[in-house]
């Protein structure tokens, strides 16, 4: 073994020689036979194996492209082609060895949200097969594996800090476009056939009337002006970043008009639950650079000024209006866990036949359709993803200002994603949002993220772990937002 472990160092050091030899001379070094008869590796992935080819990247981004600017609604003439699906299989085919190895217990366990995402998928299982309801289990099990499609494919691609990057900047763009061209349609200048806009109820006048105001909505899967508003505040949130970024180039100026265009677009969805997303966004931004007063001064002031801009946004009730009529949607909905649907909910999907609606709180939602099971895997998403970067912002002020991580964007992106998580969990208080992509597009870079911090550390080492401490903190936070849930149905619902 000796004389093995010799001779592999002496050959290295020959290459090495031949190299730079090679190099002084202007000429190429000689190539072995056997070298030139094989393909150059692939470069090795964070969660170990090779990382995915470039080619899956890309159709990656495509399929991300499609989310905000659906081909099918900017050229009806190829409504009929399923271009995300042809994108997401591409994508998920050709990057099937890195999928299973990301799927191994051993990786599931170093990557807890992964664990919790692969669990919901059972509980939406088990929510049907618990009533016998075999149609429901096939069709909301098929239909949510979509999105664990989606999320594993992007936990096994995204395994460097340059492709993380690229995600996100393909996400801020193609946002910001799907934006512009709503504020444009919903302004006046150009009439999109296929963006149409919601008149909607906004409580009584003094004389007993209805009155109504007229609101932006997105397109595709963002046709809720309050879906629209939280992504907005992500995408703004996302171009600060890249505007931010010490090494761009002066065209990075341009993000200022995309945060401009955002903020218009946030006035125009009249969403009270955006400016609450936006406050909670900047309380967590600021909060690790210049502490807890800070923190709150900014929340205080921002939502100040935008009260003053934004009207019906700044006028947030529960006591009566769409506020209390939300809090009695999670009335039914928490009333129904009073049963022995409690461990695995009344099925994925059914909300509306209960209570009529959706939930309008993502939390409400899954907890009555999954059960305490369900739900517990739902909040695990996020707790899981606020505890990682919790920890290592906690390391990051422990150490005076030094770097933590060998790659410094992955050091400079830390606040941002704490912002992001935190205005997404904000978002879903009045959002049911349990079984759509960009939930798990959020949770997911998340998690790609903190896969890229742990290996980046001085010492590389998992962020955060699936053990059974972190189950009983889990299953404790859970419980106690329901609980906090139900206090708040008492309280308000009368």
């Amino acid at each position: 073994m000796a004389n093995e472990a010799n001779l592999t160092h002496d050959s290295v050091c020959e290459a090495d020689h031949q190299q730079m030899t090679a190099q002084s001379r202007g000429t190429r070094p000689p190539v072995p036979a056997r070298a030139q008869r094989r393909r150059p590796p692939r470069p090795l992935s964070i969660m170990g194996g090779t990382s995915a080819p470039d080619n899956a990247y890309y159709l990656f981004l495509l399929v991300n492209i499609t989310l905000f600017l659906r081909p099918a609604e900017l050229m009806p003439a190829i409504a009929d082609i399923p271009i995300y699906e042809m994108l997401i299989l591409s994508s998920f085919f050709l990057s099937l060895d890195q999928i299973k190895h990301s799927l191994q217990l051993p990786m599931l366990k170093r990557q807890p949200i992964t664990f919790c995402v692969m669990g919901i998928l059972l509980a939406v299982a088990l929510s049907h097969a618990t009533h016998m309801y075999f149609y429901g289990i096939h069709t909301s099990t098929i239909s949510f594996l979509k999105i664990v499609m989606y999320y594993v494919l992007l936990v096994s691609i995204i395994d460097s800090t340059q492709r993380l990057k690229g995600l996100l900047k393909t996400v801020a763009i193609a946002a910001s476009l799907m934006i512009l061209l709503c504020v444009i349609d919903y302004s006046g200048i150009v009439d999109f056939e296929f963006i149409k806009h919601i008149s909607d109820r906004d409580g009584v006048s003094d004389a007993g009337e209805e009155v109504r105001i007229f609101r932006m909505r997105g397109t595709g899967i963002f046709q809720d002006p309050n879906d629209l508003s939280v992504l907005i505040v992500t995408t703004g949130i996302l171009c600060l970043f890249f505007f931010n970024d010490p090494s761009a180039s002066p065209l990075r100026f341009l993000w200022i008009v995309s945060m401009i265009i955002l903020g218009i677009g946030l006035i125009y969805t009249r969403s009270r639950g955006g400016l609450l997303t936006l406050g909670i966004a900047g309380m967590v931004f600021v909060l690790p650079k210049y502490g807890k007063k800070a923190a709150i001064a900014c929340a205080l002031v921002g939502m100040a000024g935008m009260t003053v801009l934004a009207g019906r946004q700044g006028d947030i009730d529960l006591n009566s209006g769409t506020g209390h009529d939300r809090i009695m949607l999670w009335r039914e909905g928490l009333t129904a866990l009073k049963s022995p649907d409690l461990f695995f909910g009344i099925g994925q999907g059914t909300y509306s036949d209960l209570a009529g609606l959706a939930a309008h709180n993502s939390y409400v939602h899954a907890f009555t359709e999954l059960g305490i099971f369900g739900g517990t895997l739902f909040i695990g998403c996020f707790f899981f993803a606020g505890l990682g970067l919790y920890r290592l912002a906690r390391f990051q002020s422990s150490n005076k200002g030094r770097p933590i991580f060998r790659n410094p964007e992955l050091e400079r992106y830390l606040p941002y994603a704490g912002a992001i998580l935190a205005a997404w969990c904000g978002g879903m208080m009045s959002l049911s949002r349990c079984y759509v992509v960009p939930t798990y597009m959020i949770v997911g870079v998340s998690a790609a993220y903190l896969n890229l911090a742990g290996a980046s550390l001085a010492k590389p080492t998992p962020v955060i772990y699936w053990n059974k401490q972190h189950l009983i903190r889990l299953v404790g936070v859970s419980l106690s937002l329901l609980i906090a849930l139900f206090i708040i149905v008492r309280i308000f619902a009368n």
